[in-house]
């Protein structure tokens, strides 16, 4: 299947960047090529200092911020979403082009007409932060409100500029709040608002065209790997979950009683000697790293025996991109998401 790229919100951001760079053009300063200078001056409209409570401590941002760095995942999408484009943002790999950028990243900065920015190396939820290359790139402000870098690297990453790490636990953050604590730092806490409104609004928008959607109950898991003998499933409190459940899908009893037992947060495995026990799910929804792992999952005897399965009601994604979107979706690559993914739940369902 080919993917389609994002119509609706799209045009939108990047109309409302290209507007921005406009009127700060038209006063003839020229930001410095991946510089965020032009948009981020013109745009923010909070009065500064602003200071950001988080896991690690506190940033205080004395003014609005031109030279933008962020690690971890999604912040970048969130700050290019609200019209600056960041000095430097995580080269990905799963899921990217070869620099290391996601499409609807690079979409969305070539048609502001921007500088794609520098891409960190070795940052990719490995743990390992550059600081030699941070620091070169003289920031103003470093985000990473979705990231895992540990109090050490805050020290240090401090050091360098304020530095706004996740709110309470590594690695949690759903894309409303990681668009709030950015718009903040930014110093564009309206437009952020106004931008949360208009995601939402699509989210509606196509569970009103997908009345077919409401209620039917949906189990969002994971793709067996080799030597896997248990299955994966994510719980309400994940973001892929919060996604299908924005379009009128519900979480089964058997999930959500799953959950409560379950000890481990956002997801937990179950053995498929167990499948049985989750009877009430009529549609089920995964992820999986390759297409061996597809087959490998919806091939299982165990697995294929289960209701949804036996029904044909199965709908296993292995295209990385949307993985990454459905997986982890920001106010800039959920239109991407729903334009791709709303359309197959629609065939999912109508089996």
């Amino acid at each position: 299947m080919r993917l389609k790229k994002p119509t609706s919100l799209l045009a939108v951001l990047v109309a409302t960047a290209l507007l921005v760079t406009g009127c700060t053009g038209a006063q003839g300063d020229q930001p410095e090529a991946g510089s965020s200078a032009g948009a981020t001056t013109s745009g923010a409209t909070d009065k500064f200092p602003v200071t950001i409570q988080h896991a690690l401590g506190e940033a205080t941002i004395e003014e609005a911020p031109e030279r933008v760095v962020t690690l971890g995942w999604a912040a970048e999408d969130a700050v290019v979403a609200l019209g600056v484009v960041p000095v430097a943002v995580p080269a990905y790999g799963w899921g990217a082009d070869d620099e290391g950028y996601l499409p609807w990243f690079r979409d969305t900065v070539e048609a502001m007409g921007e500088p794609l920015p520098e891409t960190l190396k070795a940052e990719e939820r490995s743990g390992e932060v550059n600081f030699e290359q941070i620091l070169g790139l003289d920031p103003d402000v470093i985000l990473a409100p979705f990231s895992g870098i540990s109090d050490e690297d805050y020290k240090r990453l401090a050091d360098i500029a304020p530095t706004v790490a996740y709110a309470e636990q590594p690695w949690a953050s759903n894309w409303q709040d990681l668009t709030a604590t950015v718009g903040k730092a930014l110093g564009r806490s309206g437009q952020a608002a106004e931008l949360l409104a208009s995601t939402e609004k699509l989210f509606a928008g196509h569970a009103a065209e997908h009345p077919e959607f409401d209620g039917v109950s949906l189990a969002y898991g994971m793709g067996m790997t080799e030597g896997t003998s248990e299955l994966t499933f994510y719980f309400p409190a994940d973001p892929r979950v919060e996604f299908v459940e924005a379009l009128g899908f519900t979480t089964p009893k058997s999930i959500m009683d799953f959950a409560e037992r379950s000890t481990l947060g956002s997801s937990d495995s179950t053995s498929l000697e167990l499948l049985g026990d989750f009877d009430d799910v009529d549609v089920f929804l995964a992820w999986a790293g390759s297409d061996n792992d597809k087959e490998r999952t919806l091939g299982n005897p165990l697995v294929s025996i289960w209701k949804p399965v036996a029904n044909g009601k199965d709908l296993v994604l292995t295209d990385p991109s949307l993985v990454w979107a459905t997986s982890s979706p920001t106010a800039l690559n959920i239109p991407w998401a729903l334009d791709n993914l709303v359309p197959q739940l629609a065939e999912l369902v109508a089996r």
